[in-house]
Protein backbone atom coordinates (compact mmCIF):
# COMPACT_ATOMS: atom_id res chain seq x y z
CA UNK A 1 0.00 0.00 0.00
CA UNK A 2 1.30 3.46 -0.88
CA UNK A 3 1.84 6.08 1.82
CA UNK A 4 -0.45 9.04 2.19
CA UNK A 5 -0.04 12.04 -0.11
CA UNK A 6 1.39 14.00 2.81
CA UNK A 7 4.16 11.43 3.34
CA UNK A 8 5.36 11.76 -0.25
CA UNK A 9 4.79 15.50 -0.57
CA UNK A 10 8.04 17.46 -0.99
CA UNK A 11 9.36 18.64 2.34
CA UNK A 12 12.55 19.69 4.10
CA UNK A 13 14.59 17.55 6.45
CA UNK A 14 16.21 19.61 9.20
CA UNK A 15 19.73 18.57 10.17
CA UNK A 16 21.46 19.83 13.31
CA UNK A 17 25.17 19.11 13.45
CA UNK A 18 24.76 16.86 10.41
CA UNK A 19 22.08 14.69 12.06
CA UNK A 20 18.51 14.61 10.67
CA UNK A 21 16.18 15.64 13.50
CA UNK A 22 12.86 16.53 11.86
CA UNK A 23 10.74 17.14 8.77
CA UNK A 24 9.27 20.51 7.87
CA UNK A 25 6.19 20.64 5.65
CA UNK A 26 5.76 24.21 4.43
CA UNK A 27 2.24 25.45 5.10
CA UNK A 28 2.66 29.16 4.36
CA UNK A 29 5.60 30.25 2.22
CA UNK A 30 6.59 33.84 2.84
CA UNK A 31 9.31 36.26 1.82
CA UNK A 32 10.58 36.32 5.41
CA UNK A 33 9.30 33.42 7.53
CA UNK A 34 8.07 30.10 6.12
CA UNK A 35 5.54 28.52 8.47
CA UNK A 36 5.63 24.73 8.61
CA UNK A 37 4.21 21.65 10.22
CA UNK A 38 6.98 19.93 12.18
CA UNK A 39 7.36 16.17 12.40
CA UNK A 40 10.15 14.94 14.72
CA UNK A 41 12.54 12.18 13.71
CA UNK A 42 14.26 9.81 16.15
CA UNK A 43 17.19 12.19 16.89
CA UNK A 44 14.85 15.10 17.77
CA UNK A 45 14.91 14.28 21.49
CA UNK A 46 18.67 14.97 21.56
CA UNK A 47 18.11 18.63 20.53
CA UNK A 48 14.53 19.31 21.67
CA UNK A 49 15.58 21.01 24.97
CA UNK A 50 17.82 23.41 23.02
CA UNK A 51 14.99 24.40 20.69
CA UNK A 52 12.58 24.83 23.62
CA UNK A 53 15.07 27.15 25.37
CA UNK A 54 15.69 28.97 22.07
CA UNK A 55 11.93 29.49 21.58
CA UNK A 56 11.59 30.83 25.14
CA UNK A 57 14.53 33.21 24.63
CA UNK A 58 12.90 34.52 21.44
CA UNK A 59 9.61 35.17 23.27
CA UNK A 60 11.56 37.21 25.84
CA UNK A 61 13.50 39.23 23.23
CA UNK A 62 16.76 37.26 23.59
CA UNK A 63 17.97 38.52 26.98
CA UNK A 64 21.70 37.93 27.35
CA UNK A 65 21.19 35.33 30.11
CA UNK A 66 18.87 33.25 27.88
CA UNK A 67 20.83 32.99 24.61
CA UNK A 68 23.09 30.00 25.39
CA UNK A 69 20.75 27.56 23.59
CA UNK A 70 20.50 29.84 20.54
CA UNK A 71 24.29 30.07 20.39
CA UNK A 72 24.65 26.29 20.72
CA UNK A 73 22.15 25.69 17.88
CA UNK A 74 24.08 28.13 15.67
CA UNK A 75 27.41 26.55 16.65
CA UNK A 76 26.17 23.06 15.80
CA UNK A 77 24.81 24.31 12.49
CA UNK A 78 21.35 23.85 11.00
CA UNK A 79 20.79 22.80 7.41
CA UNK A 80 17.53 22.18 5.59
CA UNK A 81 17.69 19.44 2.96
CA UNK A 82 14.92 19.41 0.35
CA UNK A 83 13.28 16.02 -0.05
CA UNK A 84 13.35 14.64 -2.62
CA UNK A 85 16.98 15.78 -3.13
CA UNK A 86 16.30 16.80 -6.74
CA UNK A 87 14.04 19.55 -5.36
CA UNK A 88 17.19 21.60 -4.65
CA UNK A 89 20.44 21.78 -2.72
CA UNK A 90 20.67 21.86 1.08
CA UNK A 91 20.78 25.36 2.57
CA UNK A 92 21.50 27.03 5.89
CA UNK A 93 18.50 29.03 7.12
CA UNK A 94 19.03 32.31 8.95
CA UNK A 95 17.12 30.80 11.87
CA UNK A 96 14.68 28.00 12.68
CA UNK A 97 12.11 27.91 15.47
CA UNK A 98 10.20 24.80 16.55
CA UNK A 99 7.23 25.01 18.89
CA UNK A 100 5.52 21.65 19.30
CA UNK A 101 4.08 20.58 15.95
CA UNK A 102 4.79 23.89 14.23
CA UNK A 103 8.00 25.42 12.98
CA UNK A 104 9.16 28.43 11.03
CA UNK A 105 12.37 29.24 9.28
CA UNK A 106 13.87 32.18 7.49
CA UNK A 107 16.33 32.08 4.61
Amino acid sequence: MMGSAEEIKPHLIMHVGGVPVGRLYVITPDMFWNKCRFEPLDAWESVRPLFEQHEEAAKQGFPIDKIAATKEILDRGVELHPSPPEAGPPFKPFMVYVDGETAKYRH
